[in-house]
């Protein structure tokens, strides 16, 4: 077993993370199926609960997780979706409208920006009223419209092996490369989110996953391991041998692969040794400062 830096709040887990979920974004209780886009649209812009509403759609798993996670830029709210079913249920509710498209096997965790939270929503009124307010309909347009008015960030995560490497390539067992893959996967996500909230204009495709896998190592098991994170990535000092670099790269660059491979590998030999050096207390902390000094620029 391994040592995380961070310790994260956990919610709910079970059917409680969909339900709590559930009551503040009432799309989740619209079944994906021709012809939802309507009551996922009434669910999702006016928060209106579908009629006989249920999760029935959801199979859900004892290890489903709702969790907050601690941030620099405030905390980030993550759920983990065990079965592959339940994942893809949840993209199409909450990405497509409830409308039964494909959702393409490669795709382990997706991140929502600016959710209408109507939980966040009935918190207001309820505040507003207690205070003597007798006018909601007008105080919720000027809450609204204030800068992030109702709205809320969502992480979601599915199971799976990070960056769709086998255990027998790292060194943990089948078991324990999933709950470590869980705890990369999801807090890379949360890596980048805290990018956008704190340096928006700041984006660099192929540093961005560094970093965000640097984060994802260090909170999944204390330590940065370069040689897993250049398998993540499929490069070498030699070059790149296939993996999540080239998702990463325009068609130019694609022509010099290689080249470019064997910068990002030197890149995470020099992340290595700086974390071995002094190891971060706080990983979100380190995010930013390998952010404010790129190694790479690309």
């Amino acid at each position: 077993m391994v040592e995380a830096l961070v310790t994260d709040t956990i919610v709910a887990t079970g059917q409680d993370a969909l339900a709590i979920l559930a009551r503040r974004y009432p799309q989740l209780y619209v079944a994906p199926a021709v012809g939802a886009e309507v009551d996922h649209k009434l669910a999702a812009t006016r928060g209106m609960v579908p009629a006989g509403a249920t999760l029935g759609h959801f199979a859900s798993s004892t290890d489903d997780e709702l969790r907050l996670v601690q941030t620099p830029a405030s905390p980030i709210e993550v759920i983990f979706l065990k079965n592959r079913a339940d994942f893809e249920t949840f993209l199409q509710i909450m990405g497509h409208k409830s409308q039964p498209v494909a959702i393409a096997p490669s795709i382990g965790a997706i991140t929502y920006l600016g959710l209408a939270d109507w939980g966040k929503v009935a918190e207001a009124q309820s505040a507003y009223l207690a205070a003597g307010g007798d006018d909601w309909k007008s105080e919720f347009v000027r809450l609204a419209h204030q800068p992030g008015g109702f709205r809320s960030d969502l992480v979601v995560i599915s199971e799976g092996g990070y960056s769709n490497i086998p255990a027998a390539q790292t060194p943990y067992d089948e078991r324990e490369w999933l709950r470590v893959s869980r705890e990369i996967r999801l807090h890379h996500e949360c890596a980048h989110v805290v990018c956008r909230r704190v340096m928006p204009g700041d984006v660099l495709a192929v540093w961005d996953e560094v970093t965000a896998d640097v984060v994802g190592l260090l909170c999944a098991t204390g330590r940065y391991d370069a040689m897993l994170a250049a398998r993540f990535l499929g490069v070498a000092s030699d070059g790149f041998h296939g993996g999540r670099l080239s998702e990463y790269l325009s068609d130019d660059q694609l022509e010099h692969v290689d080249v470019l491979a064997a910068e990002v590998f030197e890149a995470l030999e020099h992340i290595e040794k700086s974390v071995q050096e002094m190891i971060p207390s706080d990983p979100f902390e380190y995010l930013l400062e390998l952010k404010r000094t790129p190694l790479l620029s690309f």
